[in-house]
């Protein structure tokens, strides 16, 4: 096993059976389907999936399932305390554009057997939400509400963005564009975005670590973009051979060459808010490169 300490979060990168990895979301049809034909031309694989120590995939739902879907046997993965104070837990709310006024979420709402009730701003929608995680809220304009279905229907985080996701494809039929925006846009302390007046937002459940837990437990999934997980610290580009994992070897014959192959790589420590080939992290990063190659700051 291979460990690194970030402060007071320690992550251990080591190899796992595919089988034994819990996922906890669904994924998106199309972006599985795209990363399944990047990954038949993929030599390495950049990244390992952040998991807890029951297995429980945080980040790395549609590798995943793709690594699966294309029989590997094992994969790397980066395994982390859960509820570790560095391991937070948010959300993704909905943009449902091309909305005009509430008469078509209120006519769905009701034949889901919900209700909405109108609130006068956002504190009072905030402090609503607080009283019950499995309750949603809504935007359009000035006009905010207080979703909720009855707990006979609604009795679980799952169950809660099932509805959600029910809703949703309703309005997306009837013609709104549907997007994913973090809960921070909307409802971040310093934020002050608010939707057009032709652009519904729905505040999701807020769900927490012990409901993802329980789920994947159960083998339960939420609907896809449930969560965001943000972990303070993560390890990248150790670009391991793909190869590997498909091959009948032992765990501790894996673990033992993964082990020696990072061992053989050197280590940048990056503070949060870097661009590594292209992508931005708001975390600290510990980013792996090959010792006869130039540091990830040279290039």
């Amino acid at each position: 096993m291979y460990a690194i300490e970030a402060g007071d979060l320690i992550m251990h990168l080591e190899v796992v059976r595919v089988e034994t990895l819990r996922e906890h979301e669904e994924t998106l049809r199309h972006v599985a389907d795209t990363l399944a034909l990047e990954f038949k031309n993929w030599a390495h694989l950049h990244n390992p999936i952040i998991v807890d120590q029951n297995h429980i995939v945080l980040d790395g739902n549609h590798r995943t399932f793709v690594f699966k879907r294309l029989g590997f046997r094992t994969i790397p993965v980066c395994k982390i305390d859960y509820y570790s104070e560095h391991v937070g837990l948010r959300y993704w709310f909905r943009l449902l554009k091309g909305v005009r006024g509430l008469e078509g979420l209120s006519r769905v709402v009701e034949e889901m057997e919900g209700s909405l009730e109108l609130v006068t701003d956002r504190p009072s929608l905030a402090a609503r939400l607080e009283q019950n995680p499995l309750f949603m809220g809504v935007e359009l304009g000035e006009t905010r509400a207080v979703l909720r279905f009855p707990v006979e229907r609604v009795y679980d985080g799952v169950a809660a963005y099932e509805a959600l996701e029910r809703m949703q494809k309703r309005m997306v039929r009837e013609g709104a564009e549907l997007e994913y925006v973090p809960c921070q846009t909307l409802a971040g302390k310093a934020s002050c975005e608010k939707p057009d007046e032709n652009t519904l937002a729905i505040w999701t459940p807020h769900i927490t670590k012990d409901m993802v837990v329980q789920a994947a437990s159960c083998g339960k999934v939420f609907a896809p973009k449930a969560t965001r997980h943000l972990v303070a610290a993560r390890p990248i580009n150790v670009n391991v051979p793909v190869r590997w994992f498909r091959e009948d070897a032992s765990l501790e014959e894996m673990n033992e060459r993964f082990a020696a192959f990072l061992r053989n790589k050197q280590i940048r420590r990056f503070g949060p808010g870097q661009v590594i080939n292209g992508r931005y992290y708001g975390e600290e990063i510990f980013v792996f490169y090959d010792r006869k190659t130039s540091r990830p700051d040279q290039q």
